[in-house]
């Protein structure tokens, strides 16, 4: 499985900042968790969330009332607004270096990558072998040249598929992704098959819901239901569409994903 660094960075004496002293006094502990989970929730979605759907998601996954957490996005100065989303000034900041530094991660991957191609190009072995050559040397150096084919072409693959993704969200979002959401992408491919990860951002454009926090949400649902595999869960998809009961209000318009795990009314007002 691949290493993804899931953290952030995070001062030991936070509890002893004024605002945060604050909210323990007034909500607890509880307030100071709901902080935190907030936060990591920043993090892992690029710095912004938005005060409808976003936190909708949020207080379902916590058990809380929604109205707890905009009671503290709104009342203890830690978070600011912009427009129908909201977000931290420090998450910015340190999102900012944690981009920076994945960027410049990638890149020398990417390089990396390009040197092993360069290399495998021109270290060819030749056909033509002196008389001295043994026909057990022959074969052995053959045995050697389809054992790097085999790997280059594995290498090859293997990053085309993880490009493929990357660019798949990017041209389905309508926007670049962050280095905090590569990591994330990241995370999602060490567990889910690309069929898989594709048919979830699928879902969220097709529900104009082009979040991470929303195919979060998607994955989440299949990965408790113990699907495997795509076929898996399109006739999961299928079996809710032609199960629900229809007694009356036939004429009623039926959204073809229907998830009760957000209880969404898809009002689509944004």
């Amino acid at each position: 499985m691949k290493k993804v660094n899931n953290y952030f960075p995070h001062d030991f004496n936070a509890r002893n900042d004024l605002k945060l002293k604050k909210v323990n006094m007034q909500l607890g502990l509880e307030g100071i968790g709901l902080y935190w989970c907030i936060i990591e929730y920043l993090y892992e979605n690029g710095g912004y969330l938005t005060l409808d759907e976003d936190i909708d998601l949020l207080a379902y996954e916590l058990r809380i009332e929604k109205g707890s957490i905009l009671n503290l996005i709104e009342n203890f100065d830690l978070f600011r607004k912009q427009k129908n989303k909201f977000y931290s000034p420090s998450v910015l900041t340190r999102l900012e270096a944690i981009n920076e530094k994945s960027n410049i991660n990638r890149q020398n991957i990417l390089k990396r990558w390009e040197k092993q191609r360069e290399k495998s190009d021109t270290n060819v072995i030749p056909l033509n072998y002196d008389s001295n050559t043994t026909v057990s040397q022959t074969n052995y150096y053959i045995k050697e040249k389809k054992i790097k084919e085999k790997k280059i072409k594995e290498n090859n693959k293997s990053l085309t598929t993880t490009d493929d993704i990357y660019s798949f969200i990017e041209d389905n979002f309508g926007r670049l992704l962050s280095g905090i959401e590569y990591e994330k992408v990241n995370n999602w491919i060490s567990e889910f098959n690309v069929d898989i990860l594709k048919y979830a951002i699928s879902i969220s454009v097709m529900n104009q819901k082009k979040t991470f926090a929303y195919v979060e949400g998607i994955l989440k649902n299949w990965k408790g239901k113990g699907f495997k595999t795509l076929d898996e869960i399109k006739e999961d998809n299928l079996y809710g569409i032609f199960s629900k009961k229809s007694n009356e209000n036939t004429d009623s318009k039926e959204e073809l994903f229907d998830y009760n795990w957000l209880e969404d009314n898809e009002d689509d007002s944004e």
